[in-house]
């Protein structure tokens, strides 16, 4: 951080988070700003070089001979043996969210504390 200024904070009551657009946090109303495809006409968001997917952005593809989905997790799509965490909880079955639980049991997501988000 630069010596002698000092980022600004939310201008909603009690919050100490600091400011994006119009003055306010991203919790608080900010729109976060998605870039998106460079093609005209397309509203996809950027993957990478400023392109998406459909328009030439590289992504890796399942190692699986044949197959042409895209890889997740070790080079292979879930159809070849990508595995979902699972929760952790005896006898669960749910894909794990956080902290390696599911929402039934326990997984803590931040929801919008603003009044009719």
């Amino acid at each position: 951080m630069r010596h002698g200024r000092k980022k600004k904070l939310c201008s909603f009551e009690e919050c100490t988070n600091q400011s994006q657009t119009g003055g306010v946090c991203t919790r608080h109303g900010a729109k976060r700003k998605l870039k998106l495809c460079s093609i005209e006409g397309c509203t996809n968001q950027v993957i990478k070089g400023g392109v998406c997917i459909r328009h030439g952005a590289k992504v890796k593809i399942c190692s699986f001979e044949g197959c042409t989905n895209h890889a997740k997790k070790g080079g292979v799509c879930r159809r070849h043996g990508a595995k979902n965490q699972l929760c952790s909880q005896v006898g669960c079955t749910n894909g794990a969210v956080k902290g390696g639980v599911c929402m039934k049991h326990g997984a803590k997501v931040n929801l919008c504390s603003r009044a009719g988000c």
